[in-house]
């Protein structure tokens, strides 16, 4: 991962600040169970057993987008639609996913990581051009502020659903990081994208 430029970092410092401030109450709570000794992830699974990733992954807080975005913040337009993944590798029952358009930006919910390299995955999508790129940057917090924020690379992707590489999610994280946020921008005006299921590894290499 690539370290950012001022500018690009002002940007992000300024999405996720505005994510904390429009959810002060939530977030502390959610910070009070992050910072404690126990993650309380939920039911491990293998969704992407497919892909030839036989790791047991668990859904980021809200990361199915079936009761909306709980936790979340989107900005520039982004929101849920009706249309699942293909795959429903949460459930079959599930029927809803994130629009990501041009001009907006995503982040997720804080969550609890620490530096043994929990890896991420997601379903994405996307119906514009193929030269299109989803940006992904990586905050990094400790219990009480932001310790850094890195440049998580981009990913590329059809129009029919398909798994992400896997991305690391504490690969060069400062030193006292607890918790994680996801940053996911459409680089540019020729994408449309979706992404849905956003799944976290907490366990590998423990």
């Amino acid at each position: 991962m690539a370290k950012l430029s001022t500018v690009r970092m002002r940007i992000v410092v300024a999405l996720v600040a505005t994510a904390a401030a429009l959810s002060a109450s939530a977030a502390a709570s959610q910070a009070a169970t992050l910072s404690g000794p126990s993650c309380n992830y939920g039911p491990a699974s293998h969704p992407f057993a497919n892909w030839g990733d036989p790791a047991s992954y668990t859904l980021v807080p809200g990361g199915s987008f079936e009761s909306g975005a709980p936790g979340w913040a989107l900005y520039g337009g982004a929101h849920v639609v009706d249309g699942n993944e293909t795959f429903f590798a949460n459930s079959a029952a599930d029927a809803h996913s994130l629009a990501v358009p041009v001009g907006s930006s995503v982040v997720t919910p804080p969550f609890c990581v620490s530096l043994v390299r929990p890896t991420i995955r997601l379903f994405v999508a996307n119906g514009g051009s193929s030269s299109s790129r989803l940006r992904v940057h990586v905050v990094y917090r400790g219990l009480l502020s932001i310790l850094g924020i890195l440049d998580g690379g981009t990913i590329s992707a059809g129009k029919s659903w398909n798994a992400s590489p896997v991305m690391l999610a504490t690969l060069n994280a400062p030193l006292g990081t607890k918790s994680a946020q996801f940053v996911f921008t459409p680089m540019d005006a020729t994408g449309a994208w979706r992404i849905d299921d956003l799944y976290v590894d907490p366990w590998v290499n423990l």
